[in-house]
């Protein structure tokens, strides 16, 4: 696709989700005849909308469309549709982050490492100053594990082949799974209707499902019931999928050895969350995708997929 007016508006309280003078100069470098312009803030967005036809946002609102009559293509580092709408009119094609899942498998991994490993207990040891080796024998390994993947899409496929290079056995669950073609990463894939049948043979379950009415509450306290004794349960996705309730009834009374938290369906997670209280809850703030390299893969990303428009 070729563009002449480019408009960046990528400023974010994440510092390392917030455009840097290196991205800057990157595009530049890769457009040397693209007149890049980048917005001061809401209102100099606005103000400039109307002249670009290509633009880098992490916010775009429906309404806006009409006020970007040059507009070709929208792109966001943002993996969910929540802060970007979609061109209903179909005249805008609208481009969403695709590269999270180099950073956020190392977040998946560093839990389950967490877990398997032991890593609370020895936090505590190194604080009580105890030599607790004899405890240790409890450990496990991935390559003896089963990991199902509820939600498989890009994020899923990404996951799938660090923990199968681990050689953990994986198994994708997806609603569709005709569009899927084969993948060394993964043994099995399943649609979600089917799910019951492998939760009492995982040991690791990850939930990467979007947010939506579709997927409210999606995971019922029976799925957690039939959870294999011991497992451990990881929400990278959105936090309605489940009730916390559920989460909470299936680590006290229930199946689950632990869980790794990085959503909510509450965020930031209120003080008075009984979450904060669970010892065998491993709790993240939204975190999981969050790392210094975040903008450079979606700058490298937006360039690939501009040039192959």
């Amino acid at each position: 696709m070729n563009i002449s007016s480019l408009l960046i508006h990528l400023h974010n309280n994440v510092d390392a989700f917030t455009l840097k003078l290196r991205h800057l100069e990157l595009i530049r470098a890769s457009l040397p005849d693209v007149r890049i312009t980048v917005a001061e803030g809401n209102r100099d967005f606005m103000e400039k909308l109307p002249e670009a036809d290509c633009a880098l946002v992490w916010v775009f609102k429906a309404e806006w469309y009409s006020s970007a009559p040059l507009l070709k293509a929208l792109f966001t580092p943002a993996a969910g549709h929540d802060w970007v709408a979609q061109d209903r009119s179909g005249r805008v094609r609208t481009f969403y982050g695709r590269f999270h899942g180099r950073i956020m498998r190392e977040s998946l991994l560093s839990m389950m490492l967490y877990f398997n490993r032991r890593m609370g207990k020895s936090r505590d040891d190194q604080q009580n100053r105890s030599w607790g080796r004899l405890q240790y024998s409890g450990c496990t390994s991935l390559f003896s594990q089963r990991v199902l993947i509820v939600g498989f899409g890009a994020l899923g496929r990404s996951m799938a082949e660090l923990l199968s290079a681990f050689g953990a056995r994986v198994i994708g669950v997806k609603r569709d799974v005709t569009e899927i073609g084969e993948n060394p990463a993964v043994d099995t894939m399943i649609t979600f209707d089917r799910m019951e049948e492998e939760l009492p043979h995982a040991d690791h379950v990850v939930l990467l499902l979007p947010g939506g009415a579709a997927t409210d509450g999606i995971f019922t306290a029976r799925h957690f019931s039939a959870m294999k004794p011991g497992a451990h349960l990881y929400n990278l996705g959105r936090g309605n999928c489940y009730r916390e309730e559920d989460l909470i009834g299936a680590l006290t009374d229930g199946p689950l050895g632990g869980a790794g938290l990085d959503v909510f369906a509450e965020e930031p997670l209120p003080p008075t969350s009984p979450l904060w209280r669970e010892p065998n809850i491993l709790i993240t703030p939204h975190s999981s995708a969050i790392s210094r390299e975040y903008i450079d893969l979606f700058i490298q990303e937006w360039l690939e997929t501009l040039r192959g428009l």
